[in-house]
């Protein structure tokens, strides 16, 4: 017969949960961008409101699913780009004429762009009523201050930092502390699952995409070299951890002596400083962060977590006549209030 007081002996409470123990990491202009060109929520006045709802709904998801305790929402701030512009004047050029949108509400380019700015600070006053913290920095992208944070959160004692965005630039960052959700796919992206889907390891990531170029950054990358003939001509990217740029220009110019050389290696050389251009814009392990800004970043992490302000909250959805976030708008702000109790 089972006493109660072995009962008790064998009980393990669970402990407490620390601020930092799960940061959960939102890549924000690629969560309002998306969900301003896919919804087209529209309030009473007949104003498109996609790029707020949506945001909200998702954020609303991601807190309920990957219960943090901790949330940074982080934007690019103005002049992001500068810095990698004047690397390379093309990078992201194309993102200044094309539509984010393709069902005809907006006349013109301008026109859209002047209403996603608006749902862009109309959903930081939202935010501003949540216990999350946003960043947003002068002539930083976000993508240079969720580097930081997660090469931090893999040196300290964070036990786990989730970033939430569709940017595959950021498998690079995945290890035993760091995943990725991608929206899109609706996948987590870990160190146990991360092989299969990039083909090497998530430390030599960046040295493929080097190779390949990214469109969605308007940067080229070698002619004619696709990921099959990358993985059978430089096999260490698959399984050897820290795989260089100097290794593949290496394997290359000892083929050059070949006489059957393959077409492609020597047109690696010839576009090298392309490779070298993509990797140093498109690289997230090393920060570009200033002293002071990565003070600042340290900071925002360890702040105490703002309060839950539901009056505020609910006298905004009521001035912008906005349905549809939720069915039940307490329930929905009840995927908050746990941030708020961790110790």
């Amino acid at each position: 017969m089972v006493k109660y007081k072995d009962l008790l002996e064998n009980l393990k409470e669970t402990p407490p949960r620390e601020l930092n123990d799960h940061i959960l990491v939102i890549d924000a202009m690629n969560m309002l961008i998306r969900s301003f060109s896919l919804l087209k929520a529209m309030n009473p006045s007949g104003h498109h409101v996609g790029g707020l709802v949506g945001f909200l709904r998702s954020l609303g998801f991601v807190t309920r699913t990957f219960d943090p305790t901790r949330v940074v929402i982080v934007w690019d701030g103005k002049g992001g780009s500068a810095n990698r512009k004047n690397i390379d004047p093309n990078y992201k050029a194309q993102r200044a004429t094309s539509r984010i949108t393709h069902w005809g509400l907006y006349d013109s380019k301008a026109e859209e762009m002047e209403a996603l700015i608006g749902q862009l600070f109309r959903t930081k006053d939202y935010l501003e009523c949540l216990p999350i913290q946003q960043i947003m920095m002068e002539k930083l992208e976000a993508d240079d201050i969720i580097g930081f944070i997660a090469k931090e959160s893999s040196a300290s004692k964070v036990k786990k930092c989730t970033i939430v965005s569709s940017d595959k630039d950021f498998l690079q960052l995945v290890d035993d502390t760091v995943e990725v959700y991608a929206p899109v796919k609706k996948k987590i992206f870990t160190k146990d699952n991360i092989n299969a889907e990039l083909q090497v390891l998530p430390e030599n990531y960046n040295v493929v995409k080097a190779l390949l170029g990214d469109n969605s950054d308007n940067l080229a990358g070698v002619k004619g070299l696709g990921i099959k003939t990358i993985l059978s001509e430089f096999p260490a990217l698959i399984d050897q951890p820290g795989t260089t740029l100097d290794y593949v220009y290496e394997v290359c110019a000892k083929k050059l002596e070949d006489k059957k050389i393959k077409k492609i290696f020597p047109k690696i050389i010839t576009e090298w400083d392309r490779v070298e251009t993509n990797f140093k814009l498109m690289d997230l392990n090393e920060t570009d962060l200033t002293e002071k800004e990565m003070e600042y970043v340290m900071g925002v992490l360890t702040e105490p977590i703002p309060d839950l302000q539901t009056g505020a909250f609910l006298r905004n959805l009521d001035s912008d006549k906005i349905e549809g976030i939720t069915k039940n708008t307490e329930a929905w702000l009840e995927n908050f209030r746990g941030l708020t109790t961790v110790a």
